[in-house]
């Protein structure tokens, strides 16, 4: 079975600050590490960086390859247009493994997915939308509140100053996430809690979800600090990440809602979904993560779907290993 990696090394800031770019530089260790243990495991693997010439260069190299693992997350050398890479491998007929231009459209817009949940019935945090600064405040959302861009992912645009105390940091953080990010800002009711994040790899009719993961803030000084901000997951320290230990009744509801809205959502193959887990018991979604990442938690990196993958027993290697064979049995691809 030959594989084509994609993978794209973000050098040019389209959007946001110049700090967003160290979360796009992983990549550049991830991936020989992931052509090489394919290897070992019997495949033949080529990798390709998705520049602005990668749809010619698909069409060139098209009777090479029978499945690509898409591991770009973004296109042509920015940090954007992450969603033209399955686009353009759709539009060949390439297959590949992950989210399809669909999902990845769908699940990268906060409020899109939140609305896809709730239509199921399962809880989200309140939230409002700011497409402007001077919005008025919803009556019935109550500070503490945190600010997020309503398109971004890894925990871009969400800094310690996103959880906000009042009027007068609300509108400065909605001001600076509407003039960096380009785009709406997302304004959700502060969730006091625990944050819980479960994992899924598979398909519809053969899902299996890992053992929930819980994020640990030692050092943190009150409740509000307790975020995955850009500063608690790229500042260079170990991400605080262990096995959850919560109730057998949690879980189920845990494990029900990820499948609900994995299969609701289109997702492929893998995602991971994003929770906080209230005072009260009750489990509030806050995101669907597409495609998340699948690194070591070595060589200096934090991947959360391999810690949960470890959970189960799974490496590294079985972990991605595993995707590959997933996506290969969707597509319906002889393994030879």
């Amino acid at each position: 079975m030959r594989i084509l990696v994609l993978y794209n090394i973000a050098r040019d800031l389209k959007k946001g600050v110049e700090s967003d770019l160290i979360c796009e530089q992983e990549i550049s260790i991830i991936v020989p590490l992931v052509a090489e243990l394919l290897r070992l495991r019997g495949f033949k693997v080529d990798t390709l960086e998705t520049t602005f010439n990668l749809w010619e260069e698909l069409k060139r190299m098209k009777c090479h390859f029978d499945i690509v693992l898409n591991m770009a997350e973004a296109f042509g050398g920015g940090n954007s247009n992450e969603t033209l890479v399955p686009a353009m491998l759709e539009a060949l007929q390439i297959p590949f493994t992950g989210a399809s231009s669909y999902n990845m459209q769908l699940t990268l817009d906060k409020e899109k997915s939140k609305l896809v949940a709730m239509g199921y019935g399962i809880l989200v945090p309140p939230y409002q939308i700011f497409r402007r600064v001077d919005d008025s405040l919803s009556p019935y959302l109550s500070f503490p509140l945190i600010v997020k861009p309503i398109r971004e992912e890894g925990s871009i645009g969400i800094y310690q100053d996103s959880v906000v105390k009042n009027e007068d940091e609300l509108r400065r953080k909605v001001q600076d996430t509407i003039s960096r990010y380009k785009q709406p800002a997302l304004v959700e009711q502060f969730i006091v809690g625990r944050e819980i994040s479960v994992g899924v790899i598979g398909n519809y009719g053969d899902l299996h979800v890992f053992p929930p993961l819980e994020f640990l803030f030692e050092g943190t000084n009150s409740d509000l600090e307790k975020i995955r901000s850009y500063e608690y997951k790229w500042g260079g320290k170990k991400e605080q990440m262990v096995r959850a230990d919560l109730s057998n009744a949690i879980v189920e509801v845990l494990i029900r809602n990820s499948e609900v809205v994995f299969i609701a959502t289109e997702c492929r193959d893998y995602a991971r979904f994003d929770y906080r887990l209230a005072e009260d018991g009750k489990t509030y979604l806050l995101e669907t993560n597409y495609n998340p990442g699948i690194g070591p938690n070595t060589h200096g990196l934090n991947n959360t779907l391999t810690m949960m993958a470890s959970f189960d027993g799974y490496t590294f290697e079985d972990l991605v290993e595993r995707i590959v064979r997933i996506a290969i049995q969707r597509e319906g691809l002889q393994y030879h």
